[in-house]
């Protein structure tokens, strides 16, 4: 378990890697590198009317909308800059937001657990409240967040649903 939040998944991925990746005797980077391949299971809050609740779902793409993968200097490599330019264009994306971005899944992964199972876009909000279009006294600063996501669509991709630690 990593907890909630893009803060806390952003420590595990750099730790585990650490421990496969670097001589923590020596401090030094191994030669060898080792790939991890990680899979996130827990809830989320559907954006889609048409998948029912306790419906499995399997991300064919996250949405970072924390800005964290902006931080790395590698992004542009794995970000698909197509998707996220029409997701910024088609939600008209707040300017005082970070920069969203979007990367693909495991293929290999989704052709094995695919069946049963509706499949879309993972946005990953940096909160719970305000960050995924709630209200209790604060209002959000973009009330129709939820239903921009729910309307976009980009070659046949929707978003389906909102949690906050795929990113």
């Amino acid at each position: 378990s990593t907890g909630i939040g893009t803060d806390n998944i952003d420590i595990v991925i750099n730790e585990l890697d650490a421990l496969v990746n670097i001589d923590l005797n020596n401090r030094t980077v191994k030669e060898e590198k080792k790939s991890l391949n990680l899979i996130r299971l827990g809830t989320s809050g559907s954006l889609q009317e048409d998948i029912p609740v306790d419906s499995y779902l399997l991300s064919t793409h996250g949405i970072g909308f924390d800005g964290v993968m902006n931080y790395y200097e590698k992004v542009t490599e794995v970000e698909d800059t197509e998707l996220t330019d029409a997701f910024i264009d088609q939600t008209c994306w707040d300017k005082r937001f970070p920069r969203p971005y979007i990367v693909e899944g495991s293929k290999q992964l989704l052709e094995i657990l695919k069946e049963g199972t509706y499949q879309g876009l993972t946005a990953t909000a940096n909160g719970f409240y305000g960050p995924q279009g709630r209200e209790l006294r604060l209002k959000p600063t973009v009330p129709d967040l939820n239903e921009r996501l729910s309307s976009f669509n980009f070659k046949g991709h929707r978003i389906t649903n909102f949690e906050m630690e795929t990113s």
